[in-house]
Formats: structure tokens, sequence, C-alpha cells
């Protein structure tokens, strides 16, 4: 299989983007109430709660922010983009060279996987597989 096949078919679309929300329920109330979005589900895997919006084909997830570090990664918190198979995408990132925040992927819950990586300009970006 050509290089540019198999990146089509690991790197399936783009899942969602998350945001850091500093009052989260103002957050979903503007994005419900002004924008339109419709709630997805919320859920709570760690210390901050997050909310998932859609509108349209486009998720947005509202990452709470709770530790005072609101600028971290930025307001746009990351990209997160669906593959079909979490552990040959991040083996692909690894012959890469591409740096690492999770050293692996991560179960969430009934959902799938997650791993966290950085683009070329230190952006945050997430792989899901669910």
């Amino acid at each position: 299989m050509e290089k540019a096949e198999k990146m089509k078919s690991l790197f399936v679309d783009v899942d969602h983007i998350g945001i850091k929300a500093y009052e989260l329920e103002r957050a979903v109330k503007f994005y419900t109430d002004v924008l339109g979005f419709t709630l997805l589900h919320r859920m709570k895997p760690g210390e901050a709660e997050l909310v998932f919006l859609q509108l349209g084909s486009t998720v947005v997830e509202l990452v709470e922010v709770v530790d005072g570090s609101r600028f971290e990664d930025g307001v746009v918190n990351h990209v997160a983009l669906k593959v079909s198979d979490i552990f040959t995408a991040v083996d692909l990132l690894k012959k890469q060279g591409v740096e690492f925040i999770t050293p692996e992927p991560m179960p969430i819950g009934e959902r799938g996987y997650n791993f966290f990586f950085r683009g070329p300009s230190g952006e945050k970006l997430e792989l899901f597989q669910g």
C-alpha cells in the first residue's frame, strides 16, 4: 500500500476540537443558547469536567479550567484526530520523531482510547479511537 493511501486509511477524520472553558456553565450556555450547539454528553474522567457539544458534523469539547493553567496549551486546547488504529498511528508518530505528551494510548472509559502529542509549532494534538 502506498504511503499516502496508508495515511488516509489510518487518519480518518477530525473527531473534535477542545476549547478551554474558564466558566464551564457560562460556556455551555453560550454554545447552546447563542450558537445553537446541541449538548451531547458530559463526563469527568479526572479533576476537570468535559462537555461535548455538536453543531452540524462538528463537535466541540469544552475543557473545564480547574488549576489556573489557563494558557498552558492555549484557549483552543487541542484538535483531536479520529484514527482507525491508535496503536499503529502512535508507532508511526514515534518513527517520525514526534514529541509525545502521553507515553502511550490511554483508555477512556467505554469510549475507546486517546493519545496526546505535539505538532511542529508546539500545538497540542490528540489521536482518538472510539
